[in-house]
């Protein structure tokens, strides 16, 4: 996946509706290159795909998944945050502003932060992920000037929700 042309990448955006057909619409919508890239589809439990796939955003019809997401990317509910039906460019608008809100990561940053925080190092994270180490490394100085840290302790207890949300700006 490139970035755009101001540098940022993509949103990643994961579709979840009951409804096949309002799904696959939904997911022809949300498919705008440049812009967003649909990582997955479902109709039901989004936490398998969201935890395998790390989207930035989750689009629900079911504002019952909600609470088990917020921790782990940003959320829209169809009907209350989001219209159901719309100008495409209104919902990438709001995909965006919903990806800023969050700690501003990538998905790939939010992966090597995932394995900061469960208490790897560098050289284990680069073995994971099949990486060099000092790709691992730019990766870990790119997230404490995202989170405005300075260290791994504050990362980590900043992603764990210790310490209070910081707006990225």
């Amino acid at each position: 996946m490139g970035t755009m042309d101001d540098g940022r990448e993509p949103v990643r955006v994961l579709v979840v509706h009951a409804d096949a057909r309002t799904r696959a619409d939904l997911v022809d919508r949300f498919t705008i290159p440049d812009e967003t890239v649909v990582v997955g589809d479902t109709p039901a439990d989004p936490l398998p795909h969201v935890l395998r796939l790390r989207p930035d955003v989750v689009v629900l019809d079911d504002p019952a998944f909600a609470p088990a997401l917020d921790k782990r990317c940003r959320v829209l509910v169809l009907g209350a945050d989001l219209p159901e039906k719309g100008e495409p460019m209104d919902l990438i608008r709001a995909v965006r502003a919903a990806a800023k809100a969050g700690l501003g990561l990538s998905a790939r940053e939010s992966e090597v932060m995932d394995l900061i925080a469960s208490g790897r190092s560098n050289g284990e994270i680069a073995r994971e992920l099949y990486l060099s180490e000092k790709t691992i490394k730019n990766h870990v100085n790119r997230i404490y000037a995202k989170l405005g840290v300075p260290n791994r302790a504050v990362a980590i207890a900043l992603w764990r929700g210790v310490l209070a949300e910081r707006a990225i700006g």
